[in-house]
C-alpha cells in the first residue's frame, strides 16, 4: 500500500520504534518537561540516552537566518540522543535542537547504565536500539535524496497525515481530516513559504486539495492525491 511506503521511507514522523525500554525504566531516571522546552542543545555534551515515555519532541535545524527545518517529529516509545550519545560530541549550538512539542515524561539512561547493565543483560534492547538507528538512517537518506517536484513532497507528507487519521482511504471521494499549517508544512519540506504557497495554488488549481489550515485538510480529488505522491 502506497501510504504504507510514505510512512517507511518518507515520513518525518518517528512513531514506537523502542517501545521494548519500557521493561526497563525502573534503570533509568524520570524526567517531566514543559512544552516548549529545549530537551537537548544549547551546546551541553550528551551522556545519557533519552527515552520519551509521553509526549512529542521536535528535532529541527535553524540556519543562521532563522529559517527552520523540521529534521524528525520524536512521538512516545522512542530513544532519541543516540547519535550525540555515541558519538561523545555535545549538540554545539542553537542550529539543532530537540524541543518538546507538549508537556512530555522522559527517563534518561546514563553512559554507565547502558555500558553495564543494558549491554550485559539486554542484548534484545541494544539489538532493538541498532534497529530504530538503522531506521533512521535509511529514513534520512530516503527523503534527503528526493528528488521529486515540490508538489509530489507535498501531496506524499499530506498523505500521511490521512493515512494517520483513518487507514480506509478511499479513492475518488473528497476526504477531510485534522490538517498542518502551511508553515509547519514548509518546515518540514525545507522551504520557504512563498515557494510552498504556489506549488499548494498548482494543486488547488488541479483541483486535487480543497482546504488546508492548521485545523483542517480537505482533498478533492485523492486519485489525484495519489499519483502525485508515486
Amino acid at each position: 500500500m502506497l501510504t504504507n511506503q510514505i510512512q517507511d521511507y518518507y515520513s518525518p514522523w518517528i512513531s514506537k520504534q523502542n517501545i521494548l525500554w519500557e521493561s526497563v525504566l525502573q534503570l533509568g531516571q524520570q524526567h517531566f518537561y514543559k512544552k516548549g522546552s529545549i530537551v537537548l542543545g544549547n551546546g551541553q555534551p550528551v551522556n545519557h540516552l533519552y527515552y520519551l515515555r509521553n509526549g512529542q519532541i521536535k528535532f529541527s535545524k535553524l540556519n543562521k537566518d532563522g529559517d527552520e527545518k523540521i529534521v524528525w517529529y520524536i512521538e512516545r516509545g522512542n530513544v532519541f540522543g543516540v547519535a550525540p550519545f555515541f558519538d561523545r560530541r555535545p549538540i554545539t549550538n542553537m542550529c539543532n535542537m530537540l524541543t518538546t512539542m507538549e508537556d512530555c515524561e522522559i527517563y534518561t539512561f546514563s553512559r554507565s547504565c547502558f555500558n553495564g547493565e543494558i549491554v550485559s543483560n539486554y542484548p534484545e534492547l541494544v539489538a532493538n536500539l541498532m534497529q530504530s538507528m538503522a531506521y533512521k538512517i535509511f529514513l534520512g537518506v530516503n527523503r534527503g535524496g528526493d528528488l521529486a517536484s515540490l508538489p509530489n513532497r507535498i501531496c506524499k507528507v499530506l498523505l500521511y497525515i490521512l493515512q494517520k487519521e483513518s487507514d480506509n482511504l478511499v479513492s475518488h471521494k473528497k476526504i477531510c481530516s485534522k490538517g498542518i499549517s502551511q508553515q509547519e508544512l514548509a518546515f518540514i519540506l525545507g522551504v520557504h513559504r512563498v515557494t510552498l504557497n504556489n506549488a499548494i495554488a498548482q494543486l488547488k488549481r488541479e483541483g486535487i486539495i480543497g482546504h488546508m489550515s492548521k485545523r483542517s485538510l480537505v482533498i478533492n480529488n485523492m486519485d489525484r492525491l495519489l499519483e502525485y505522491a508515486q
